[in-house]
């Protein structure tokens, strides 16, 4: 039936309507005529269906044969549609205009963002990118973006590395800055240790020497990517241990690298089936003195909670003459009255607030660049059985290698 539709729509057709005391006649001598009708439906007098357009031009002879007047109550199809267009030559005109506005203005650039900049002055980098051609009103097929980048790495010091992406009319200049190194004279040699627990997923290293290898479980502090490389040598004989030349079996660098590894973060929740909470009632007590030293003067009430539930709201104010604060406090007590109101919680319900509460704690933990690969939750046994506790475990992967200035012994 939809691909019927479809075909009716694609030839166009007309809704119309029939009144007369001989509609039925017209209905019936139509069919023998091969028009066809669709949708045949009779409200009173008054038969409505749905004819293609030739049909429609066959059924004009048959109802004044039948003194019914027919008449159009909708047109659709794209027949119609094309009409329309014809017919609305401004409309058609300004709608294509706007398409080409469109799809000219597209291939311009009008943003361009500078990221990665901290030693570097962004606004060197946006001028240079100017110079370059990448600017605002830039178009984009003009653009050899891999010369750009090359052209900014070239003529800033500062910069090791630098990438261009453009997302719709938006441009972004990614630089990445060199490592400052130490001062003259001063040579600077490192391990990248371990940050944090963890199971390592991948390694890439750089410059030193991998300590652990992927699968290796690992510990915070413990060395990743050793600063230390040692070499083999053949053995010596015994007379010849001592010399200089076969002493020196390492050497030192400073450790670069990334390490990838699985880290777990965890959240413990509490929950029990009667909930406790405390609501405030509207009442209250309030006291103030005056302290002078370590002595209280009481200019209202006498400072007493006389409220079984209760919250402290207490202000303080040092009198000062000029510039001199003087050794007099004026000070405020209020005590809200609290009720203690008591919720019976279902199994659900209270465990739906122990995962909440795990999970808040356990999402506090998580790093920005964290990426999340799993989360679970685990219901423990505990002693009471009002007493409902978990713990919520979230799996990232994410960059645990930090560097570790090395102590050498002089």
């Amino acid at each position: 039936m939809p691909i019927m539709n479809l075909w009716y729509y694609m030839n166009g057709y007309i809704t119309i309507s029939i009144r007369g005391s001989r509609s039925e006649r017209l209905i019936n001598l139509a069919i023998n005529r091969g028009i066809i009708l669709r949708d045949i439906r009779r409200f009173g007098s008054i038969a409505y269906m749905k004819v293609d357009i030739d049909g429609f031009k066959k059924l004009r002879p048959l109802a004044r044969r039948t003194r019914c007047k027919v008449k159009i109550e909708k047109k659709a199809g794209i027949p119609f549609f094309i009409y329309r267009l014809t017919v609305r030559r401004g409309f058609v005109a300004g709608a294509v205009f706007f398409v080409i506005l469109l799809y000219l203005l597209s291939s311009f650039i009008w943003f361009v963002d500078i990221v990665g900049t901290e030693e570097v002055d962004p606004h060197l980098v946006s001028e240079l990118s100017r110079e370059l051609g990448l600017k605002p009103g830039a178009f984009k097929n003009t653009l050899d973006l891999e010369k750009i980048s090359n052209e900014v790495v070239i003529r800033v010091p500062d910069i090791s590395w630098a990438g261009i992406e453009i997302t719709g009319t938006r441009a972004r200049l990614e630089i990445v800055e060199k490592v400052k190194g130490e001062e003259p004279g001063e040579v600077g040699y490192s391990h990248i240790i371990a940050s944090k627990d963890g199971l390592i997923t991948d390694i890439m290293v750089i410059s030193g020497m991998a300590e652990v290898s992927v699968g290796d479980t690992v510990t915070a502090g413990e060395v990743l990517i050793s600063g230390i490389l040692r070499a083999d040598f053949p053995e010596v004989e015994e007379e010849d241990d001592d010399s200089e030349e076969n002493r020196i079996r390492e050497s030192y660098v400073r450790s670069r690298g990334t390490v990838e590894a699985r880290v777990w973060y965890e959240g413990s929740g509490v929950s029990t089936l009667l909930e406790k909470k405390y609501e405030p009632t509207g009442k209250y007590s309030s006291s103030s003195y005056i302290k002078v030293g370590d002595k209280q003067f009481y200019t209202r009430g006498d400072g007493q909670n006389p409220f079984t539930y209760s919250r402290l709201n207490q202000s303080r104010r040092i009198i000062r003459w000029r510039n001199f604060k003087l050794p007099v406090e004026i000070v405020h007590l209020q005590y809200n009255e609290l009720n203690l109101v008591e919720k019976e919680l279902t199994h659900q319900e209270a465990l739906d607030k122990a995962v909440l509460q795990a999970q808040e704690e356990a999402r506090k933990q998580l790093p920005s660049q964290a990426e999340v690969v799993e989360e679970n939750v685990e219901i423990l046994d505990t002693e009471d059985e009002q007493v409902i506790e978990v713990r919520y475990v979230i799996e990232t992967i994410e960059q645990i290698g930090k560097e570790k200035p090395m102590v050498l012994d002089s």
